[in-house]
């Protein structure tokens, strides 16, 4: 009889123990606030609510800005909810073909926070990154408020691996995009840039190349003395020998951009090229040395990812030339080979005026 007893005690606990762990979470305040981020060096202020001390900030609002802001591609991701498994996913260029910006929900009315403080309850919902449930592994923690799901800044930082800073001096949060390398942790190698020199008169033009030099000719040292004509033609005054062009390679951690750019099959490359360069400027000569440089790596690709960068080349890769050029191209061009088409908004070229002291340099990277 007592082991009866005994047993009905130890299921009437089990019971209620399961009864327990069953029953709803329970509610916290959460404070309506305005919290100033920077993303690559733009401010935004953003909505967001305060939970025992911490910021907690819309998923879709973070995935937009982020978007909208930040330089690197390979940050940026969409939010899709699963109806069928009550799910959210998040969709980035890990398990696709490129890039992927958010794309808000069609007809979806913005949210507006408001003043008055909110009940918020620890969200449980799946949170799928790729095939892994994020918030099951203790990397994403939320609440849900309102019937939107909210999350810490810096675990989707985290997760997306965007550098994140708290500046206590100007109550910040600081995103800053990842430099550009490759998957094992080197630098971007900037594959043969060369460098045509078009003075109007013979003229005497020192170069210097801000970068991590690996490879160049004719020999470098502490930079290029040249005595260039108006046809192109170069006598370096190192050794007395004259070249058509100077050529260098270097490595770097610049940031490839693939905001904007082209999708072209690997076939179509030739035709490509010979218009968006001979639009740019550059003159057959100088576009077709170009295209039988790199066509024997990107003709056999299915499709190739194509952005011409520009601001941030010259940043990572600073050209010094003096006496100052008067136009100047500097055609870089980073490509990552696809098995799929994506979309991505077309790139707007710019044209070279060739008037006066010009400079023309090509060169490449391949993601």
């Amino acid at each position: 009889m007592k082991k009866f007893f005994a047993m009905m005690l130890a299921m009437c606990m089990m019971g209620t123990t399961a009864y327990a762990a069953e029953s709803p979470e329970k509610y916290v305040t959460a404070k309506p606030a305005v919290q100033e981020v920077t993303l690559d060096g733009h401010s935004e202020m953003m909505q967001c609510y305060n939970i025992n001390g911490y910021n907690y900030f819309r998923l879709r609002d973070v995935a937009q800005v982020v978007t909208d802001y930040m330089k690197n591609y390979i940050h940026l991701f969409d939010v899709k909810y699963d109806a069928d498994t009550n799910s959210i996913n998040l969709i980035n260029w890990q398990y696709t073909f490129g890039r992927e910006p958010y794309t808000p929900v069609e007809g979806a009315k913005p949210y507006v926070m408001g003043a008055e403080e909110k009940q918020a309850v620890c969200s449980k919902m799946p949170v799928m990154f790729g095939r892994t449930d994020v918030v099951a592994q203790g990397l994403l923690e939320g609440y849900n408020i309102d019937g939107y799901t909210f999350y810490k800044l810096r675990d989707l930082a985290e997760l997306f691996d965007i550098n994140v800073e708290w500046c206590e001096a100007e109550q910040v949060i600081e995103l800053a995009s990842l430099p550009w390398e490759y998957e094992d942790g080197t630098p971007i190698v900037y594959r043969k840039p060369i460098l045509y020199l078009y003075p109007e008169e013979t003229t005497d033009v020192s170069i210097n190349v801000d970068c991590d030099l690996t490879v160049t000719y004719p020999a470098y040292n502490d930079g290029w003395k040249v005595t260039a004509q108006p046809d192109g033609t170069l006598t370096n005054h190192a050794d007395g020998r004259e070249y058509s062009y100077l050529f260098w390679e270097g490595e770097g951690y610049g940031e490839m951009d693939f905001s904007e750019g082209f999708v072209v099959k690997g076939e179509d490359t030739i035709a490509f090229l010979q218009e968006k360069l001979s639009a740019m400027g550059m003159t057959p000569g100088e576009y077709n040395e170009f295209i039988v440089y790199w066509l024997p790596y990107m003709q056999d690709n299915a499709y190739n990812l194509i952005s011409f960068q520009w601001e941030n080349y010259d940043e990572s890769a600073k050209l010094n030339i003096t006496p100052e050029p008067d136009n100047m191209l500097r055609v870089f061009m980073a490509f990552k080979a696809l098995e799929e088409p994506m979309e991505i908004p077309e790139q707007k070229l710019p044209t070279l005026q060739r008037e006066g002291f010009t400079v023309v340099e090509w060169g490449g990277t391949e993601m």
